[in-house]
């Protein structure tokens, strides 16, 4: 049976969702804007989203180039790298339970070995197709 290659683990409408590619990419899509993680930084970063919003503001968590600030204004900071990304207190509560999700849909996906091991995209050329790929002989 063939699997997707992408999967949607946490959606709260059409243009805020997240999704994985059986890569192990996570891709964090926010209105105009996607954020990709390796899977093991986006459990982290989920982690800290957490951590930053069961804290009464101000509430400042960094993890190498991922921070998350929760402003005592209503306002949340979300930056990766270079980029930052501000959300009122809502949207940002919002993304903390869909990361929530998306952590517990990867646990399921990995349990259940769907996208392991890789399956081959093509069937394995046949004895004379190996013939035909080299153009002359090595002789």
């Amino acid at each position: 049976m063939r699997v997707p290659h992408m999967m949607t683990l946490a959606q709260i409408d059409g243009q805020r969702f997240i999704t994985a590619c059986r890569s192990g990419v996570v891709h964090v899509t926010w209105g105009r804007v996607t954020l990709r993680f390796l899977e093991d930084e986006f459990r982290r970063w989920a982690g800290l989203l957490a951590r930053a919003l069961e804290a009464l503001p101000p509430a400042f968590l960094r993890d190498g180039e991922l921070s998350v600030r929760n402003r005592p204004d209503g306002e949340g900071e979300l930056q990766v790298g270079p980029l930052t990304l501000s959300l009122p207190l809502q949207q940002l509560q919002e993304l903390a339970q869909a990361a929530r999700q998306a952590v517990a849909s990867l646990d399921e996906i990995r349990a259940s070995g769907m996208w392991e091991p890789q399956e081959a995209e093509e069937a394995p050329p046949g004895f004379l197709e190996l013939f035909r790929r080299v153009p002359f002989s090595r002789n």
